[in-house]
């Protein structure tokens, strides 16, 4: 149920929503988490799968804590993009939240896919590898201090 046949292939008839929480410090510097899959590695805004019956909110908070340590107030939703791949085998809605740190303390998570956390030089968005690959979308909007209210961002698939 909930899926259907397409080309021989099964197809996901619902998206996933993935909650990434943007969240930059007084230093400039701006929290990543690096994943590891296979031999691949690349930063990640902290999130994750926003759950059923949870807000976008609860879902950045409950994130932040169990990937970094870190407790977060969320201030404003500010990005919308989406994830398809070529092929459809693969479909995520990405909600971007700007948020600040009120407490915790930094310690990476226990997911197996998570190598490290870190404060990183905003400006270092422009040389790293980062998935799905908003850097130069989040340098834009703390130009304007995020104040263009939502933007919509676009397949971002890589």
């Amino acid at each position: 149920m909930g899926r259907h046949r397409s080309r021989n292939k099964q197809v996901k008839s619902i998206p996933t929503t993935r909650v990434s929480v943007i969240v930059i410090n007084n230093d400039r510097k701006i929290l990543l988490v690096k994943h590891r899959k296979g031999s691949r590695q690349y930063w990640v805004l902290p999130g994750g799968r926003l759950e059923y019956g949870e807000t976008f909110q609860e879902c950045a908070v409950r994130e932040l804590k169990e990937e970094t340590g870190l407790d977060v107030k969320v201030d404003k939703m500010i990005f919308v993009s989406e994830a398809i791949a070529p092929d459809r085998s693969r479909h995520i809605v990405n909600i971007y939240l700007l948020a600040h740190v009120i407490g915790g303390q930094m310690q990476l998570g226990d997911e197996a896919v998570l190598t490290a956390v870190d404060f990183l030089s905003i400006n270092e968005l422009k040389n790293l590898t980062l998935y799905p690959p908003i850097g130069e979308h989040i340098l834009k909007g703390m130009d304007g201090k995020f104040s263009n209210g939502i933007k919509y961002l676009g397949n971002m698939w890589v």
